[in-house]
């Protein structure tokens, strides 16, 4: 059974390059109106790298606080203009009390406005333990999807789409601790998904096989080392 295992990733780490080895990542755009210091390297590489067909699709987190509004103007601001092939989750924690009580309707209104801003509400989904999505999000839309964060076990959740199975230290159980470039970070696993079922069940649509070889062609021209001499013939 496939699984897709990919990083989840701020400005703790390093920016992304190259040596990134999944084919999807997730990097955090803000938390509240605090915008993230690696977000220009880190998205820039994931829409050249989503366009070439390197990764399946990308996802955009932020941090939801109680000024929500402002939280998504942060956000809009950050993407400017929404890829298709990315998806948005919105990172429901307690951070130690500082959030504390039923958050629904704030969450919820966040959830709304993004939905509208990338085109449809598939494209949203939550991350959080249990415990903070119970008692700061118990009531959720209808269908969402869900990243579970769960070190040292892999509980059944509704609407769990992935598991964070690791903060980088020691939960893996075998699995990586990390990924490159960044050495240990927050891993996660879409279980039973393969990158593009993972995309799908995130509201990505499927690329035609047709759209994958083109892309793959432009990819190959672009890194040919006669390309430049064509640029300029």
């Amino acid at each position: 059974m496939a699984d897709t295992l990919y990083a989840d990733v701020s400005e703790w780490q390093v920016g992304v390059n190259d040596s990134y080895p999944h084919p999807v990542l997730c990097i955090r755009s803000n938390d509240g109106t605090y915008r993230d210091r690696r977000w220009v390297n880190n998205y820039s590489w994931c829409l050249r790298n989503v366009d070439s067909g390197r990764l399946t699709f990308f996802i955009v987190y932020f941090v939801w606080r109680q000024n929500w509004k402002e939280t998504v103007d942060t956000f809009t601001s950050q993407v400017r203009a929404p890829h298709p092939r990315m998806a948005v989750m919105i990172d429901v924690e307690s951070w130690g009390g500082q959030i504390s009580g039923d958050q629904s309707d704030g969450i919820n209104a966040a959830y709304e406005a993004v939905g509208a801003y990338v085109g449809s509400p598939a494209k949203v989904i939550g991350y959080g333990n249990i415990g903070d999505l119970n008692r700061l999000w118990p009531t959720r839309p209808a269908g969402i999807r869900l990243v579970v964060a769960a070190y040292g076990s892999n509980p059944p959740y509704p609407g769990k789409v992935a598991h964070q199975y690791t903060d980088g230290q020691g939960y893996g159980g075998g699995l990586p601790e990390g990924a490159p470039p960044f050495g240990r970070c927050d891993m996660n696993s879409a279980d039973g998904l393969t990158a593009q079922q993972f995309a799908q069940a995130c509201g990505i649509p499927a690329v035609l096989p047709v759209t994958l070889a083109a892309r793959r062609r432009r990819a190959l021209a672009a890194s040919s080392p006669f390309a430049a001499l064509r640029r300029f013939s």
